[in-house]
């Protein structure tokens, strides 16, 4: 099984977990800009969910993968943008 961390956030992006923390560390973006940092994403609510609220653990400074992963898990793939 992978890591929690390494699992990716949004499919469009094809960014883990941990490289959406790293971006959401390192700038001081509000959401919607820093979400375009992430992925990129044409649909704007296919990775809403996992992403709104990763975003607020990093501003908190508390992580819960676990339920990261299963904002993930809920994610309607038929709405992501994904480039094959």
């Amino acid at each position: 099984m992978k890591k929690l961390e390494d699992k990716i956030i949004c499919e469009c992006g094809d960014k883990s977990v941990k490289q959406a923390i790293e971006i959401f560390c390192s700038s001081s973006l509000p959401y919607k800009k820093a979400k375009k940092l992430v992925t990129q994403c044409n649909h704007a609510a296919c990775c809403r969910g996992p992403l709104m609220r990763l975003f607020e653990m990093v501003k908190s400074g508390e992580i819960d993968y676990e339920e990261i992963d299963l904002l993930i898990e809920q994610i309607d793939t038929k709405k992501c943008d994904i480039k094959n």
